[in-house]
């Protein structure tokens, strides 16, 4: 017995199911399997086929093709394309309850082919064009398609589309994020931690064995020396590249606020806590917590962040229940510690759980042999194509090899800036440096006539003397290795000087 459809009451209380269940979902492949599944058993339909238009070619494609018993149809080329085509050219459905005597498709070879009855095919209609096609038929006078299939087709057709189209648009900003995620986590690889100078190799080793690991990393260097960079690398290359990465300055915020920050606070446990609100810790709950100068921290906070590390468990201000939180954390400070827990600024307790592995980033002006590299990356990276400037001379690089750097790799990109702004040839000159560096700088421009080796020479035998003739000291202060100085002592044959 042919099964009857619903009144017009039923067939809204079907359209409201069916748009509850194709509402709900987000991946494009099961959302189009259900649509025709929904589309199937609704008309009591043998077959159906759900046909997308490709964006690039504009042709139709069999998305999905199924049978009554939910089965997917191996050959979804038995279908009336005519009937198809008449759909999309003409922006209507098509309905026939007896196709072999509907004058429509006498000339239809598809229809007699495949014994095709009943017919129904539905556009898929946006405002401004077609996306595709439902397709529907039985081949069998047991099942037929009469008018209420196709009032239910047509508005069901209205629902899907929109589901179709945000599907797409889900699926397209997924591949767009991970896009993303995938080219972020490429400009942090360690590799491209700027540095060729033995301190630098030993920064990157570490790092390299500490990616995959939760211990907690404690940063120690002055202010500009790349910080915020290394941690956010140390996230990128380890198991929670793809959780959150938060950062919070500690020395930005009075204590209460930066506790409420922190920690998150009940609604109604001070004035002005009109709702609840949810800490940063617990925001990067699976991913990474970088807290910069965690030396500035009150011992009031650092109590409660010796609680985090210790039981990974956090409580709103004002809550009387402990939240689980499981967070890596990375701090950074370019204070001493070890001197401010001796002045019982910090906690002893804390200052060892955070510094289970510590890294020293050293100065700029201690690894001097990186500059030529550091300003090399940095016009690859600041210069644009208008400015075409592809070098330094070596009179502007001697400046910046003596210049002392107290803002470090910052104050030498914010530098390179400048100098790239100012050039007017294809090479950095002097006077394209800002002044604080070339006018003020060890090296004078008197000394420019001379030749860079002789330069450097000089500046040798200077600092050796200052360092009463120390090999050691003076590459320390050089910010090169001993055995580079020994190098440079032979070229230049100035070991008598040390007598």
């Amino acid at each position: 017995m042919k099964k009857e459809l619903p009144e017009s009451v039923s067939i809204l209380k079907s359209l409201y199911q069916a748009s509850e269940v194709i509402n709900s979902i987000r991946d494009y492949g099961e959302l189009l399997e259900k649509i025709m599944d929904i589309a199937i058993n609704t008309v009591d339909a043998e077959r159906g086929f759900l046909m997308i238009s490709d964006e690039k070619s504009q042709e139709m494609k069999v998305e999905v093709a199924r049978n009554l018993r939910k089965e997917n149809i191996i050959n979804s080329k038995e279908i009336s394309m005519t009937s198809v085509y008449n759909a999309l050219q003409s922006g209507e459905a098509i309905r026939t309850s007896d196709a072999m005597s509907d004058p429509r498709f006498t000339e239809n070879q598809s229809v007699a082919l495949y014994n095709l009855r009943s017919i129904i095919v539905v556009p898929l209609k946006r405002i401004d064009r077609t996306i595709g096609v439902i397709y529907l038929d039985s081949q069998t006078t047991k099942k037929v398609f009469d008018e209420e299939a196709l009032e239910f087709m047509n508005a069901f057709a209205n629902l899907a589309v929109l589901s179709i189209e945000n599907a797409k648009l889900t699926n397209s900003l997924a591949i767009e994020n991970k896009s993303l995620k995938n080219e972020i986590s490429s400009m942090f690889h360690f590799e491209d931690i700027i540095g060729a100078s033995k301190q630098m190799r030993q920064v990157t080793e570490l790092l390299e064995k500490i990616s995959n690991t939760d211990v907690p990393v404690l940063l120690h260097g002055e202010s500009g020396t790349g910080k915020g960079l290394i941690a956010r690398a140390i996230h990128h290359n380890s198991s929670r590249k793809d959780k959150k990465f938060i950062t919070q300055y500690c020395g930005a915020l009075p204590e209460t606020l930066l506790e409420s920050e922190l920690f998150g606070y009940k609604k109604g446990s001070f004035t002005g806590a009109m709702s609840d609100k949810v800490g940063l810790f617990e925001a990067a709950d699976g991913g990474t917590f970088f807290l910069d100068e965690v030396g500035d921290l009150s011992l009031t906070i650092q109590t409660k962040l010796l609680r985090v590390l210790q039981e990974h468990k956090i409580r709103r201000i004002g809550d009387t229940e402990d939240r689980d939180v499981d967070v890596r954390i990375i701090s950074a400070t370019n204070r001493v510690l070890e001197d401010e827990v001796k002045k019982g600024t910090f906690r002893e307790d804390l200052y060892y759980r955070l510094k289970v592995i510590k890294i020293d980033i050293p100065p700029l002006r201690s690894r001097k042999d990186d500059i030529p590299i550091l300003v090399k990356y940095l016009l690859n990276k600041l210069n644009t194509k208008s400015k075409g400037v592809d070098g330094i001379s070596s009179e502007a690089m001697s400046v910046l090899m003596q210049y002392d750097w107290p803002g470090n790799i910052r104050e030498l990109e914010n530098m390179m800036q400048h100098a790239i702004v100012m050039a007017q040839g294809e090479l950095i000159a002097i006077d394209d440096l800002p002044p604080e560096i070339s006018h003020k700088n060890i090296i004078r421009r008197e000394v420019f006539s001379k030749k860079l080796k002789d330069v450097e020479r000089e500046h040798i035998i200077n600092v050796l003397k200052e360092n009463e003739y120390s090999r050691k000291k003076t590459s320390d202060v050089l910010g090169i290795s001993l055995r580079t100085l020994q190098y440079k002592l032979k070229e230049y044959d100035i070991v008598k000087h040390e007598q």
